[in-house]
C-alpha cells in the first residue's frame, strides 16, 4: 500500500516499531554502562507511537523544565533523535565523573553539558546503529545540541530544522536503574515521512 499518514500503520508495522525500540534501547543501556563503568539495568520499555502534540503531556507537560538532547540522522533516513533529559537523571549522570550537587537545571556548566552531550552521543548511536543494522542502511549521526528550557521549547526544536516531519513519532519511555537509584528517560525517535518508508523496505515490508 502506498501512504503518507503514519495513523494509518496496523498491528504489524506498529510491532515492528516496538521490536526496533527494545533492541535500541538494550543497546543504548549497554552504551550508557560502559561509558559510566557501572552495571545499568533496564526495564521493558514503554513504545508507542503517538501524536508530536500529545508528547508534552507524558513528559510532564509543556511548562516543565528539562534539558533536551537533539541529534540529527542523516543518510538512507533523515530526521531526529531527541533524548528528555530530568534533573534526577543529569544529577546522577554528572556525579558518576565528579561530585556536584546540581540544585537545578539552570546551574549546569560547559562541563557538565559536555557529560550530557557525550551521554546523548553514546545512547543515539546505540539506537541508529540497531536501526542501520536491522534495515540493512546507512545512517550517521551529527553531535548532540543540548537545549535548556520547557518541554514545550524542547519539542518546538525539531520542528524548526525539519519540514517533511509527520504528525508521529516513536516515543520510548525508559526506566534506567544505576548507581542504586531508578530513573527516568524518554527518547523521541522523529523520522521524516520518506525515511519511515525507507526503515519498513529496510524490513522488507511495505507501505
Amino acid at each position: 500500500m502506498s501512504m503518507l499518514n503514519l495513523k494509518e500503520l496496523d498491528s504489524m508495522h506498529l510491532s515492528v516499531l516496538a521490536e526496533i525500540g527494545n533492541i535500541g534501547s538494550g543497546n543504548a543501556a549497554t552504551a550508557l554502562a560502559s561509558l559510566l563503568n557501572t552495571p545499568v539495568d533496564i526495564e521493558v520499555p514503554n513504545i508507542c507511537l503517538m501524536d508530536y502534540a500529545k508528547a508534552a503531556d507524558y513528559l510532564g507537560g509543556a511548562d516543565k523544565t528539562a534539558i533536551g538532547m537533539t541529534v540529527n540522522v542523516k543518510g538512507d533516513m533523515n530526521g531526529v533523535m531527541l533524548q528528555i533529559v530530568e534533573k534526577e537523571f543529569t544529577s546522577r549522570l554528572i556525579n558518576t565523573f565528579y561530585e556536584k550537587h546540581v540544585d537545578s537545571i539552570d546551574s549546569l556548566n560547559d562541563m557538565d553539558l559536555s557529560v550530557l552531550r557525550e551521554m546523548a552521543n553514546i545512547t543515539t548511536a546505540a539506537y541508529v546503529n540497531s536501526i542501520a543494522k536491522m534495515t540493512n542502511t546507512f545512517i550517521d549521526i551529527e553531535p548532540p545540541q543540548n537545549h535548556l528550557g520547557t518541554i514545550g521549547e524542547i519539542l518546538a526544536v525539531p520542528e524548526k530544522e525539519f519540514t517533511r516531519l509527520d504528525y508521529q513519532v516513536l516515543f520510548i519511555d525508559e526506566r534506567l536503574s544505576f548507581a542504586h537509584t531508578q530513573i527516568k528517560s524518554a527518547m523521541i525517535l522523529i523520522l521524516e515521512i520518506d525515511s519511515m518508508k525507507v526503515l519498513f523496505e529496510g524490513l522488507g515490508i511495505d507501505l
